[in-house]
């Protein structure tokens, strides 16, 4: 499961306050499915977490960016990370830190420092194969193929420069065909004017591998709620921008978004994001 819970944090200074009743359905939402692992985007503390999900069940590991000083904000944080059953062997992995000063770390100019999510990264054993899961919370701001195609926006400039990064990544993986799952908040709308299931957004140019696009056939339905100047509005996305992606070795069971309802939405705060929930079987042996 991947879920961007928006700005989850026991904070005074949160603009998202929740009460104990919001967590609890949130609760409720996350024990009606009990994925094996859930990528969560928009978690400020583990603490604020655990009103979720369960401390007696699963085991959280956070981006490593919570320990880096100069990657940190002053009171409230956005970070990345795994709540992994514990029954789950995991071992830590590296993140993808260059993701949080994409132009310094490609060296292009005008060199910039920024302080972005990290793509957090674990390690899972199954059936003594190791498989990497890494979770991304990309540049919001550019949503559409065809801004970034035009890269005039400074956010689609940072997502096409954090886009860079991630392809290299996957080819890394591919080369040594190391089984692997990219998941997350992509801020961007993928599926957009797209006709097969091949995506501009990674190019798949290594015959070593095969990218697999998990997300393509989902259907985005996302209701959500906003106040501003004490009114409530209230949109429904169409158009999914949290997204899966794997090596060859997997294959899709099921894949789907699970929408609030309406009564969900106008009567709790919940999240501007519907969690996306992926079932996939593992073939660790793909022939070349």
């Amino acid at each position: 499961m991947t879920w961007n819970f928006q700005w989850l944090a026991d904070h005074p200074k949160n603009d998202i306050q929740r009460t104990a009743k919001d967590y609890q359905v949130l609760k409720q939402i996350f024990l009606t499915h009990q994925p094996d692992i859930l990528a969560f985007q928009e978690v400020d503390s583990a603490s604020s977490l655990h009103r979720i999900v369960p401390k007696d069940r699963y085991q959280i590991y956070i981006s490593s960016r919570v320990k880096n000083k100069d990657d940190v904000f002053n009171g409230i944080n956005q970070f990345t990370g795994f709540a992994v059953k514990k029954h789950l062997t995991v071992k830590e992995h590296p993140d993808i830190t260059t993701l949080s000063s994409p132009a310094i770390a490609l060296g292009n100019k005008p060199y910039y420092p920024q302080k972005l999510r990290y793509g957090s990264a674990i390690k899972v054993n199954l059936n003594q194969h190791d498989i990497i899961v890494v979770n991304v919370h990309l540049k919001s701001g550019c949503f559409t193929p065809k801004q970034l195609k035009n890269n005039r926006k400074k956010s689609c400039r940072t997502l096409n420069l954090q886009r860079t990064l991630i392809q290299q990544w996957i080819e890394q993986q591919e080369v040594k065909r190391q089984p692997f799952i990219l998941v997350g908040d992509f801020n961007h709308r993928i599926s957009l004017n797209t006709t097969n299931n091949k995506t501009y957004f990674f190019s798949n140019n290594n015959q070593q591998g095969s990218l697999k696009w998990l997300t393509h056939n989902v259907k985005g339905n996302c209701l959500t709620k906003r106040r501003k100047k004490n009114k409530t509005y209230y949109r429904r996305y169409k158009e999914l921008i949290d997204h899966g992606f794997s090596s060859e070795h997997f294959t899709i069971s099921s894949i789907q978004q699970v929408p609030y309802s309406f009564e969900q939405v106008s009567t709790y705060q919940l999240s501007d994001h519907c969690p996306v929930i992926f079932r996939l079987s593992f073939t660790p042996f793909i022939s070349s």
